[in-house]
């Protein structure tokens, strides 16, 4: 009977060993949603054969990737792997790695929803322009890419093809209507009736508005709009992603927003991108210097904290999205610019471009 009583607990603590023990290395990746199908893609490159994928495919929610990379960074032998994914936006991202806060993931055994401690954040800005801002010499910071962004207005404002970094800067806070007030009107960049325009954007955490922001040298708080179930236009805060924003530019007839290229080409029937001061949109102009909204994309972790095969992870990683050969491919190119590409550099969000060549 005694032996009998001994059984359960034994095999009880030898199963959470076991589940304890079913992954040797964990990696917790959050941040920018802007960079989110390439993060994922890379990621899933560094696995063997056999790997199994839990939660979202699609990355839009959690999703944790699981199995060795034995061919990838031998030194991992046959050691178990869990990369877990969970998107939350640029500044929010790195707050929660500098801050230890928990964020959701998908455990790849149990299939359960559990809150863990991230230890890498994918950003569209540096950790200076987080809000608030967070110092930068709490991180080891890599470079991994070139994030393009677009203003873009709805077809049905006629007449609209270019906006200014006087117009940018004064449309975050004069569109709409507001006290009864008729705000910026389309005739002022030139549209074709004098009926005011509905400016949109991004979250205070996200990356892709903290950019803009910087680039257009604008300060404030702005004042932004969505559409309700009937049409009309309410005041929001800003959109967690990119794909929210866009449908209220899509759907609005009144809508000028911002927008990450892969997320302008998805409404590319029903919008139309501006120039700005000018300048029109292509990776050769932001390569070299002519358009000036772009960002790094960068990837960050709490300076020497990160366990040797968690660093190994991460640099194998970066190797796999900086491959000049991969930045060419479509996956990458349709939708940023390649490092390699760039002819000029930026040493601080929103700062004087200078020159790589000369």
């Amino acid at each position: 009977m005694k032996t009998n009583k001994l059984i359960l607990p034994v095999l009880t603590g030898v199963l959470f060993a076991a589940a304890a023990n079913a992954q040797d290395v964990n990696v917790v990746l959050t941040g920018s949603t802007s960079f989110r199908s390439i993060t994922l893609d890379r990621a899933k490159a560094l696995f063997d054969a056999g790997y199994t994928t839990t939660g979202d495919a699609g990355g839009t929610l959690p999703v944790t990737y699981y199995g060795t990379m034995t061919t990838a960074i031998p030194s991992l032998g046959s050691s178990t792997v869990a990369v877990k994914c969970s998107f939350s936006g640029s500044g929010t991202g790195m707050l929660a790695v500098d801050g230890l806060t928990p964020v959701p993931t998908r455990d790849p055994i149990t299939t359960f929803t559990n809150n863990v401690a991230p230890d890498l954040a994918l950003s569209d800005v540096f950790p200076e322009s987080a809000t608030p801002p967070i110092n930068a010499a709490n991180f080891d910071v890599s470079r991994i890419g070139v994030i393009p962004f677009v203003y873009l207005k709805n077809n049905a404002l006629t007449g609209i093809s270019n906006i200014t970094k006087e117009q940018a800067t004064l449309l975050f806070t004069a569109s709409g209507v507001q006290s009864g007030l008729d705000g910026m009107p389309a005739s002022f960049l030139g549209g074709a009736d004098n009926n005011p325009i509905y400016f949109t954007g991004r979250d205070s955490g996200s990356g892709t508005r903290i950019t803009v922001h910087k680039d257009v040298g604008f300060t404030g708080t702005p004042v932004m709009w969505s559409t309700n179930n009937a049409g009309g236009y309410i005041q929001t805060s800003g959109f967690s992603s990119g794909g929210s924003e866009r449908n209220t530019i899509a759907s609005g007839s009144r809508v000028i927003g911002y927008l990450g290229e892969a997320d302008a080409l998805a409404i590319a029937g029903s919008t139309t991108v501006l120039t700005y001061n000018g300048v029109p949109f292509s990776h050769s102009n932001v390569a070299t210097g002519k358009y000036p909204i772009w960002g790094y994309e960068i990837i960050a972790n709490r300076a020497g904290q990160l366990s040797a095969n968690q660093q190994a992870v991460r640099d194998a990683l970066i190797a796999k999205i900086t491959n000049p050969a991969y930045q060419a491919t479509a996956i990458y190119s349709n939708s940023f610019v390649g490092l390699s590409d760039m002819q000029v550099e930026r040493g601080t969000d929103g700062g004087t471009i200078t020159s790589l060549t000369f």
